[in-house]
């Protein structure tokens, strides 16, 4: 077995039934008479299109983009849909996998390992430092009013678990990162977007015994990168006809169509379980979450709560909150709160 494939192999956990009654994420079925047919959730329905239909339009920066998509702009989204599994194996669209990752991860697990092996590695990524430093200086773990300025420091603040807790998102955010040119927006929504998603995967993981927190938050942002790939497939295809300008509604018609099938194939690139594909795969066959395993409804809900949160943070009128979507898709009262707590205050704490 390769290193990628052994620190990606999440440790069997027991069964629900044999931890004495804990607490798992469940699907609830609506109260009525016993004639009432349970009608199982769809993957999505007009509410939550319409709430991804507002996400989209803030990362491009339009008010619609129902327009028909022709002539020069069809042929481009029909060369996006003939080249975007290939595009997984072209360096300058396909987000490697962090190559530090795997050591990081196998030091984290090793209650041997000592800190100062810890703060070496980490000093291997610029930017991961950074966000160390940033997380240990956060109202949660600061515990004096003086600034953390120490890595070491930093790591015994921060502990194994707040370190894995940064791993998903931290380590991965220099993908995210795109050249200004059209639709500046697009790269910082999509980076928050997996911030967020990546906070309620890990509120979800923890009630769930067969989901591991961190594999779980990775799972979260592998669409979020799927749809970076696809943007800069996208302009690279519009540089290819000089004279057309870059239009928004084939850059959404892009993300909608691929972002979920690509995010299979970079997990499966990045030698990702079996069991960690099928969640992603459940994704992309858009199943009900009623008949997704475990690890699939997790990466669903958190999906579903960070693109939510993101449009909810950003509402100019008060209104019934979004998270009654995570409820109305089955998820029972109590966790459909934790969920959606971590997404929504995640992003504004780091």
């Amino acid at each position: 077995m390769s290193v990628a494939a052994w620190f990606f192999a999440a440790a069997r956990k027991p069964a629900p039934s044999d931890l004495g009654g804990a607490l798992v994420p469940t699907l609830t079925e609506p109260v009525g008479s016993p004639s009432t047919a349970y009608v199982e959730p769809p993957y999505s329905t007009e509410a939550i299109e319409a709430a991804a239909g507002e996400a989209f339009k803030r990362a491009f920066g339009v008010a619609r983009f129902d327009y028909q998509i022709l002539g020069e702009h069809a042929q481009v989204l029909e060369r996006i849909g003939h080249d975007a599994e290939a595009a997984v194996q072209g360096r300058e669209y396909f987000p490697r996998r962090p190559m530090l990752l795997p050591k990081l991860m196998r030091a984290l697990n090793d209650p041997e390992c000592p800190r100062d092996e810890l703060v070496k590695l980490i000093l291997e990524d610029a930017s991961l430092a950074g966000s160390v430093l940033k997380q240990a200086n956060s109202a949660y773990y600061r515990v004096s009013p003086a600034r953390v300025d120490n890595l070491d420091l930093a790591v015994r603040l921060l502990g194994t678990e707040g370190l894995k807790r940064l791993m998903a998102t931290a380590i991965t955010q220099p993908v995210f990162l795109i050249p200004k040119g059209y639709f500046d927006s697009f790269a910082p929504l999509t980076w928050e977007l997996a911030q967020r998603a990546a906070a309620a995967a890990e509120a979800y993981a923890k009630t769930d015994p067969e989901c591991d927190p961190f594999i779980v938050q990775l799972l979260a942002i592998m669409e979020p990168l799927a749809r970076i790939m696809l943007f800069r497939l996208t302009m690279d295809k519009y540089r290819g006809m000089p004279n057309v300008l870059p239009r928004a509604e084939v850059f959404i018609r892009a993300l909608q169509r691929h972002a979920a099938p690509l995010a299979v194939s970079i997990g499966a690139a990045w030698e990702l379980t079996d069991a960690s594909l099928d969640a992603l795969r459940e994704q992309a066959e858009h199943r009900s979450p009623a008949h997704m395993r475990n690890m699939g409804r997790a990466v669903y809900f958190a999906s579903l709560a960070g693109m939510l949160a993101l449009v909810e943070s950003r509402r100019q009128e008060p209104g019934e909150s979004l998270r009654a979507l995570l409820v109305g898709q089955g998820l029972d009262e109590e966790h459909a709160a934790r969920v959606w707590q971590a997404a929504l205050t995640c992003h504004e704490a780091r």
